[in-house]
């Protein structure tokens, strides 16, 4: 019973040891698996955060380029603010004076007819001074002349500047008008950039968000691997501990198992060499002759290594 016992036991560890090495090699094949999708998942979040950082990068510099677009937007809309009031006030004057003018009742006929009169009034004045032997009658008449000259001329002329300044206005609202048309086309094309720039800003710092967050889950799934793993390898140490103390156990039960059987071989040899030995004595003491074969002889020997030196027949032969 014992011996049915003790080989039932090494079945039973043969058998443990068996389960151990498939969960050890199960284990170091799922260790193996989450190492590959740990490595992956590491490659995979180093690579989003450099999309997503690359995409701030750009974000940061396009954010820049608006904000300075933006100030030379605000910068030419005070301008051209300035340039339009101005403008207003330029185009009241204009009218102010067009509204004078008018109430003036002179037409450009007579604005044209103010050289004549010039030339009239010079040459009348001239007379008057260079005639020393000109009655009194006569200086009378041509001075009450020049003098209804000088008032036709007076208000001509005033009516003259008066148009001087309202097509010098003119010119003035012109050029404001000029400059803020050319200004519209710049306003224009920093107010495309600036949205352009702010499109593309957007697009990239979505783009870079959504990198980061994948990347951060990635990162999250990198930290599970790591932590699984670490679980599956200190149930790997466990397994393989337990698995070299019963390979141990196995080894030494077999090594006594072996010399067990070693000794039983031993002595049921002895034991059939002695039946043999005493077979072959008997057949000595029985037989005259004591004729012996070779096997019978190598029995007797392995039994007394003696046995020749203390045969019968060397006795008698002495």
């Amino acid at each position: 019973m014992a011996k049915a016992f003790e080989v039932q036991d090494l079945r039973i560890l043969k058998d443990e040891i068996i389960q151990l090495r498939n969960q050890k090699s199960q284990l170091l094949s799922k260790i193996r698996n989450l190492e590959r999708e740990r490595n992956q998942s590491r490659a995979e979040r180093d690579e989003l955060n450099t999309i997503a950082s690359e995409n701030f990068a750009q974000v940061r510099e396009l954010k820049d380029l608006r904000d300075k677009n933006n100030r030379a937007i605000q910068e030419l809309k005070m301008v051209r603010r300035s340039v339009l009031e101005e403008m207003k006030g330029l185009i009241e004057k204009v009218k102010s004076l067009h509204a004078e003018i008018k109430s003036m009742d002179i037409d450009e006929k007579e604005i044209r007819q103010s050289k004549s009169i010039r030339k009239r009034i010079d040459k009348l004045d001239w007379k008057i001074q260079t005639t020393p032997s000109m009655g009194i009658a006569e200086e009378r008449m041509l001075t009450e002349q020049v003098n209804s000259l000088m008032e036709q001329l007076g208000g001509i002329s005033v009516s003259e500047e008066k148009l001087k300044a309202r097509k010098e206005l003119n010119r003035e609202i012109d050029n404001l008008r000029g400059f803020l048309d050319h200004s519209w086309k710049d306003f224009s094309e920093l107010v495309e950039k600036s949205q352009k720039s702010h499109q593309e800003l957007t697009e990239l710092y979505e783009g870079g968000k959504r990198a980061k967050d994948e990347a951060d889950r990635r990162h999250k799934e990198f930290l599970e691997k790591v932590e699984e793993i670490r679980g599956l390898r200190e149930e790997f140490r466990a397994v393989n501990k337990a698995l070299r103390e019963k390979s141990s156990i196995l080894r030494e039960q077999s090594r006594i198992r072996k010399e067990r059987v070693q000794i039983e071989r031993d002595r049921a040899t002895a034991e059939m060499l002695e039946e043999q030995s005493a077979k072959i004595r008997e057949k000595l003491s029985q037989t005259k002759k004591k004729t012996l074969s070779i096997e019978e002889m190598r029995i007797l020997m392995t039994q007394n290594p003696d046995f020749l030196e203390s045969s019968p027949d060397r006795e008698e032969e002495e």
